[in-house]
């Protein structure tokens, strides 16, 4: 198209760094050129990198988050899911499919990726003898787009599409302006707010495994050294031995956790640190794992046989255990029944096989 030796040279080089880093990656040189990939207006994509609407192209909106165990607290806190709009959740999906999904996570890190998940993040703790876990404090909250423009940076990519990259993928939380400055000399992009990666955004997961990668590295290190098994899914933190071990020294590690969160800018939550010493149950994300295989709790099982035992029984029935349970629905319980069911047979087949003849066996009234 007439461009010059020294621009067609450039662009070569750029892409080259691009396929080095992965031969799956796409090459991208400017916002226009990833929006015209993604299929979206150059004008609407930049409206994202200036944030110059107001209000954001979020719906945002709170879900009640479960209560811990050691909670004491009088009311429930809440999880802020924010939800992009179509073309801004089109263009995030395009980056998690097309950029982000050629990205391979940290050994120890488990969420968020098509090859782990619970039960292999689990299994790793099997037949522990001391159990340590740990949860970080808002965690999707806690990085902001300096870690997320380091992690496209990481890929290849150039500075200013990083910067644009890393834009799009975040959003200004309403307290605690932080200045961002403005680094590229471009005016449109000067903000007075940080943007943090908003939990509900399809690019959210495996930004956020990227941009912990160092500090996974750091935790086994120090779990490694003293025989310990680190591993994370998302937020929790699960350290366990089988060694022999004491309390003094899962306190000396719980120490050195909360260091190294504290350099990377992160905090635990203190409610949810736990140590489980010999003889204590030993559950990592909701699995027994004092045994061989991770196994599903008698917590879930007595909630799943109670479900089954009333949807069977001549005297309660769908309708009335609907009612008894607070559903809106049946077709809501029997979605929900059915998703535990779903989940045992992941963990555990042979069981969840019997608990599927009794629910095949269940006469609903529709």
């Amino acid at each position: 198209m007439g461009r010059s030796e020294e621009t067609i040279a450039a662009s070569a080089a750029a892409a080259r760094t691009i396929k080095q880093r992965h031969v799956d990656l796409p090459v991208i040189f400017t916002l226009s050129h990833l929006a015209h990939l993604a299929g979206i207006a150059p004008a609407t994509v930049r409206t994202y990198v200036t944030r110059a609407r107001m209000p954001g192209p979020y719906r945002v909106f709170k879900l009640k988050k479960r209560p811990t165990p050691t909670s004491h607290a009088p009311f429930r806190s809440f999880r802020t899911i924010c939800v992009p709009e179509p073309d801004l959740m089109r263009l995030q999906r395009w980056i998690a499919q097309n950029i982000l999904a050629t990205t391979t996570p940290h050994p120890a890190s488990f969420a968020y990726a098509a090859d782990r998940g619970v039960l292999k993040a689990a299994e790793q703790h099997c037949g522990c003898t001391w159990l340590v876990k740990m949860d970080i404090r808002s965690f999707f909250d806690s990085i902001g787009e300096r870690q997320v423009y380091r992690v496209f940076r990481r890929l290849g990519y150039g500075m200013l599409l990083c910067f644009e990259l890393a834009r799009i993928c975040t959003r200004p939380r309403e307290e605690e302006p932080q200045k961002t400055g403005n680094l590229l000399g471009i005016s449109g992009y000067q903000q007075p707010r940080e943007g943090r990666l908003p939990q509900g955004a399809p690019t959210s997961p495996v930004l956020a495994n990227l941009a912990m990668h160092k500090l996974d590295q750091r935790l086994s290190h120090f779990a490694i050294a003293q025989g310990w098994v680190y591993t994370r899914y998302a937020d929790d933190l699960a350290f366990s031995t089988k060694d022999q071990s004491d309390r003094h020294k899962a306190r000396q590690l719980i120490g050195q956790v909360k260091q190294a969160l504290s350099d990377f800018g992160l905090a635990p939550n203190e409610a949810k640190t736990v140590i489980a010493p010999p003889g204590a149950r030993r559950i990592v994300l909701g699995l027994q794992v004092d045994g061989h295989v991770p196994r599903l709790t008698r917590d879930f099982r007595n909630n799943l046989e109670t479900h089954l035992y009333a949807l069977t029984a001549t005297h309660i029935g769908p309708e009335n255990h609907r009612r008894a349970r607070g559903f809106a629905s049946l077709i809501g319980m029997r979605r929900h029944i059915s998703g535990l069911l779903a989940y045992a047979h992941y963990i555990e087949p042979a069981y969840a096989s019997q608990c599927y003849a009794q629910f095949n066996a269940v006469v609903w009234p529709f």
